[in-house]
């Protein structure tokens, strides 16, 4: 490139002579002749021709002119150098001030715009006054120095332990012995508003609430029930008295849970081996109800069914019986009703009935009532002996 003078430029800058990427002699006007260094390097053996109106500027061959770097700069950024010695074209760029004001607007357009995450809220000051809570995404707020914005995960449950040490661990129970105690409670942020102006340091608030509110529900209940079978029970006590005490000093903070990792009795003076003790005898009497509750769910219901069968069959007999009764009366009244009707031929029936049934298994001989003629007939007895042992 070049301008209209003939001078070769590069990437806007203008070459001359004394410039450090230039390769021509000359003096700055434009003709490429003249000069001491004739048109050798400025790095080369040769000294460029010192500037006028320049007294300290250093003499040495082997330094580049910076000043020619400079002024192009000035020339195509700031709009208001010349070309060089020679008297060259002014630059056409971008005015400085133009600059200035351009980049303060992108500051101030950056501190606007400003991006919240999911588990995140910010709430946004004017001149250190609370205005409003912003929630996750894009969010737009005066500049800097106006508004600010300060942000905290709001969704994010954080955890407090208490009771590692054991000075903050042993606590007076109901019935005046001692627990050792450990817990945890889980909260989060649920106003950033409240968390942030209401109270100072909302999780140390957090810890004394927390070890005030176990006190006072360890101190109402006797130490064996707070070991064994109220665990569940105290510690869902001790988080509705938090949330009720932070409820009250509009603390901004929802507890979630409270979890109790530790309740036993003091290790010193063989307290705790005879709570064991007593934990393993409860134990024990409870399997033992376990076990005859068993044996009574099986013994129970073969005595029931066997009632309901004696039952079932003294049923039947009955029924049998009064049915068998019943038919023999409507028998003798049938038969009471024939022999009304025909007394001999009734008498002389049941008479052979009867015969009958006696006669029925019996071994008997039948004789004609005139066989004999008074003569003892002869039986037998020992054919009806053998018959008889026969069967």
């Amino acid at each position: 490139m070049s301008d209209d003078n003939g001078t070769p430029k590069k990437g806007g800058f203008r070459l001359n002579a004394q410039s450090p990427w230039g390769s021509g002699g000359g003096n700055g006007n434009g003709n490429g002749s003249g000069g001491n260094g004739g048109g050798k390097n400025p790095w080369g053996q040769g000294r460029p021709p010192q500037r006028p109106n320049r007294p300290n500027r250093p003499q040495g061959g082997q330094n580049p002119d910076l000043d020619n770097v400079i002024r192009g700069f000035k020339e195509k950024f700031g709009g208001g150098g010349t070309g060089g010695s020679g008297g060259g074209t002014p630059g056409k760029g971008l005015p400085l001030p133009l600059i200035i004001v351009g980049a303060g607007l992108l500051f101030l357009a950056s501190t606007c715009i400003y991006i919240v995450d999911a588990q995140e809220e910010s709430v946004v000051l004017r001149f250190g006054e609370y205005t409003r809570t912003t929630g996750p995404g894009f969010n737009l707020k005066l500049p800097t120095p106006i508004e600010t914005k300060v942000t905290r995960k709001t969704r994010e449950v954080q955890k407090i332990t208490i009771g590692v040490n054991t000075s903050s661990s042993l606590m007076l129970t109901g019935d005046e012995n001692i627990v050792d105690i450990e817990f945890t409670v889980l909260w989060r942020i649920s106003s950033l508003e409240n968390y942030l102006f209401e109270v100072d340091e909302p999780a140390l608030a957090v810890t004394a609430v927390a070890k005030s509110a176990m006190r006072e529900i360890v101190g109402k209940n006797d130490l064996e029930n707070i070991i064994t079978t109220d665990r569940l029970k105290i510690t869902t006590d001790v988080r509705d008295l938090i949330q009720e005490t932070l409820d009250e000093y509009k603390a901004g903070i929802d507890v979630i849970e409270v979890q109790l990792q530790k309740a036993d009795a003091p290790s010193a003076g063989g307290v705790v081996d005879a709570f064991r003790d007593v934990v393993n005898a409860g134990q024990d009497a409870e399997t033992v109800v376990n076990e005859a509750t068993a044996y009574q769910n099986d013994v129970v219901p073969k005595a029931r069914g066997e009632a309901a069968q004696i039952i079932q069959e003294a049923e039947a007999y009955k029924g049998r019986v009064t049915a068998e009764a019943k038919g023999e009366a409507e028998r003798f009244r049938l038969i009471y009703k024939e022999y009304k009707a025909a007394p001999r031929v009734t008498r002389e029936r049941m008479y052979l009935e009867t015969l009958e049934d006696v006669y029925r298994d019996a071994d008997k001989i039948i004789l004609d009532e005139g066989a004999g003629g008074g003569v003892v007939p002869y039986l037998s007895l020992n054919e009806l002996t053998g018959k008889k042992g026969a069967k």
